[in-house]
This record gives C-alpha cells, structure tokens and sequence, in this order.
C-alpha cells in the first residue's frame, strides 16, 4: 500500500516537470549556445531544495509572473540530473 503512495507521488511529480502550461520559474541551464531552459514549480523549488528557496526570494517576477534563474554554471547534464 505505502509503496503504491509513493510510487503515485513520484509521478505526479514527474507530471509536473513536464507540465508546459502551469509553471512559475523558468530556469536557463548551460551558456549559448549550449542553452536548455526548464520549466518548473517554485512551491516545489522552494521545499525540496534551499539554494532554491533563497535564489527565489531574491528574484523579481516579469509581467506574467513568472521568475527566472541563470545557471551559467551548471552544464545542462548536471542540471537533468538534479532536477
């Protein structure tokens, strides 16, 4: 019972990483022209991880608000691996 609960979560969680239509942050991994962009929730940025929780509290939201982060840093097969 408790492994099909979680097994349930994970993929709503996996859903929601593909989810193209209800994002609020926009990350952009890698440098041009090896740039990859993800879509992601901060609700779910914020709780699983706390560089992410103080990267969104110092961001401004655009006119759709929605927040952006820059990951120069980080290559995109680093980040497929983290997110």
């Amino acid at each position: 019972m408790t492994t099909k609960i979680i097994e349930k979560l994970l993929n709503d969680y996996i859903e929601l990483l593909n989810d193209e239509e209800d994002f609020n942050v926009i990350i952009n991994v890698g440098k041009i022209p090896d740039l990859k962009t993800f879509k992601a929730h901060s609700v779910i940025l914020r709780y699983r991880s706390l560089y992410f929780r103080n990267e969104l509290t110092n961001i401004n939201k655009d006119e759709n608000y929605i927040k952006t982060i820059n990951l120069n840093h980080v290559s995109i097969q680093q980040f497929d691996i983290i997110i």
